[in-house]
C-alpha cells in the first residue's frame, strides 16, 4: 500500500515539475493560448464595438453646447442712416470708435421624435457587439484548435526522437559487436559497413525528428508566449457525441446571424432618415455691448428638420445593408455544411487513426518479438547480421508508426472537439 501512494504521489507532482523545467502538458499550453495575443486584439475589437453602442445612444441624450466670443473693433461704424431718413442724399455712416463685445450663449438640444431611427440605430449597434463577442470566442476556438495540432506535432516529433535516439544506441551496440566478430574473421567485413550504414539512417532520423521538434515547439512557443524544451504525453479522452446542433453551438454561425441582424436594423435607420425629426432647443445668451439695448436673452424652440433631397444616400445606403443581410443568411447556410463537413470528416478520422493505432501497436509487438529471436540466432550464429539489422529496422519504423499515430488520434479528436462546438480547455482537462 506505501508503494501505491508513492507513485500516486509521484503522479501528482510530475506535471508541475515538468512545467518548472520547461516541459509543458496539454491542459497548460491551452490556458496558456486562449489568453495569447490574436484573442486580445479580438476583445479589443469587442470593446470598440460596446463604445460605438454608447455613440449610438448619446443621440437619446440631451446635447448641450456653450460659445463665448469677444471682439474688439478699432473702427466700428456704429449704425447706418439709410438715404432720405433725414432729408440726406445718401446713406450715413455714423462712426462711434472703438467697440468692445463679449458675448456668451448656452443652448440645450433634445430629440423628441425621429420616427425609431435612433431605436434601429441602437439596436444596429448592440448587435454588432454581440457579433465581435461571438468573433472573440471564434478566434479563441482558432487558436486552441491550433495548439492542440501544434502539441500533437510536438508530442509526435517528440516520441520519434526518442524511439530513434534508441535506435541508434542499438545500432551502435550491434555496430561494436559486429565489429569485434570481423576482426577474429568470424563475420566478413561487408557485414561492419552494412551495420555502419544502418547507424548512419538512424542518426539522420534523430537529426530529422530533432528539427521536427524544435519547429514544432516553435509554433507551440508562438501560440502559448511560452518557451518550452518539451511536452508531456497527452492523454487522450473519448470523442464527444455531436449532436444535430452542432452548427448552432459554433461561434462562427453566431457572428453571421449577428452581423445579419445589425444589417437589418441599419437598414431601417437609413430608411427612416429622410423623414422629418423634431427637436427641442432651449437656451440663454449675454451680450455685453452698449449699443444694444437688450444685453440678455433666453429661446425656448420646438422644431420641424427635414432632409428634402440628399441624392439618394440614404436610399443607397439602406439597399446596401439589405444586400448585407441577405449575404448574411447564405453564409449562415454555408458555414452549416461547413460545420457538418468538419464533423463528418472529423469522425472518420478519429476512427481511421485509431484502427492505424491498433495496427501498429500489433506491429510494434510482433517487431519486438522479431528482434528479440534474431537477436538470440544471431549470437547462435543461424542468422545473419542483415537479418539483425532488417529486426532493428522494422521495430523503428513500428515504434514511429506508433508516435504518428498516437499523435495523430490526439489531433483527429481534438479537431472533432472543436468542430462539435465543444469547450477546448474543459475537454482537455484545463478547468472543471
Amino acid at each position: 500500500m506505501g508503494k501505491g501512494l508513492a507513485l500516486l504521489a509521484l503522479s501528482l507532482l510530475v506535471p508541475s515539475v515538468g512545467a518548472e523545467e520547461g516541459v509543458l502538458t496539454l491542459a497548460e499550453a491551452l490556458r496558456l493560448a486562449e489568453d495569447g495575443p490574436a484573442v486580445k486584439a479580438a476583445e479589443a475589437g469587442r470593446e470598440a464595438a460596446g463604445f460605438r453602442v454608447a455613440e449610438a445612444r448619446s443621440f437619446r441624450l440631451p446635447q448641450v453646447e456653450l460659445e463665448a466670443q469677444a471682439r474688439s473693433l478699432a473702427r466700428d461704424p456704429g449704425f447706418l442712416v439709410p438715404r432720405g431718413s433725414f432729408g440726406n442724399p445718401v446713406t450715413l455712416a455714423l462712426v462711434t470708435g472703438e467697440r468692445d463685445v463679449q458675448s456668451g450663449k448656452i443652448g440645450a438640444s433634445y430629440l423628441l421624435w425621429d420616427w425609431g431611427r435612433t431605436g434601429s440605430a441602437v439596436a444596429a449597434a448592440e448587435k454588432a457587439e454581440h457579433a465581435a463577442e461571438a468573433q472573440v470566442k471564434a478566434t479563441r476556438r482558432a487558436v486552441l484548435r491550433a495548439t492542440v495540432q501544434a502539441f500533437a506535432q510536438a508530442q509526435r516529433a517528440q516520441e520519434e526522437l526518442a524511439a530513434a535516439e534508441e535506435a541508434v544506441a542499438t545500432a551502435q551496440e550491434t555496430l561494436r559487436v559486429v565489429s569485434a566478430a570481423v576482426q577474429q574473421e568470424l563475420l566478413p567485413d561487408s557485414d561492419r559497413l552494412a551495420a555502419e550504414f544502418f547507424l548512419a539512417r538512424r542518426q539522420a532520423e534523430v537529426a530529422a525528428a530533432r528539427g521536427q521538434l524544435t519547429a514544432a515547439l516553435a509554433v507551440l512557443a508562438e501560440l502559448t508566449g511560452v518557451p518550452a524544451r518539451g511536452v508531456m504525453r497527452a492523454s487522450v479522452p473519448e470523442p464527444p457525441a455531436v449532436g444535430e446542433d452542432a452548427a448552432e453551438k459554433r461561434e462562427e454561425l453566431q457572428a453571421a446571424k449577428a452581423q445579419g441582424e445589425a444589417a437589418a436594423a441599419l437598414a431601417q435607420a437609413f430608411r427612416r432618415e429622410p423623414l422629418p425629426v423634431v427637436m427641442l432647443a432651449l437656451g440663454a445668451e449675454n451680450v455685453r455691448d452698449h449699443f444694444l439695448l437688450h444685453q440678455t436673452n433666453s429661446y425656448g424652440v420646438v422644431g420641424v428638420r427635414a432632409n428634402l433631397f440628399d441624392g439618394g444616400r440614404a436610399r443607397a445606403l439602406a439597399r446596401q445593408q439589405e444586400a448585407l443581410a441577405r449575404s448574411s443568411s447564405f453564409q449562415q447556410e454555408l458555414l452549416r455544411r461547413q460545420v457538418q463537413r468538419e464533423v463528418t470528416a472529423a469522425q472518420a478520422m478519429v476512427e481511421a487513426v485509431r484502427q492505424q493505432l491498433a495496427a501498429a501497436q500489433k506491429a510494434e509487438q510482433a517487431a519486438q518479438e522479431e528482434l528479440r529471436l534474431e537477436t538470440k540466432r544471431h549470437e547462435q550464429g543461424l542468422a545473419t547480421t542483415r537479418d539483425l539489422l532488417a529486426a532493428q529496422e522494422h521495430l523503428a519504423q513500428a515504434k514511429a508508426a506508433v508516435a504518428a499515430a498516437q499523435a495523430g488520434l490526439l489531433q483527429a479528436v481534438g479537431e472533432l472537439a472543436a468542430a462539435a462546438g465543444e469547450d477546448l480547455v474543459r475537454f482537455f482537462g484545463g478547468r472543471p
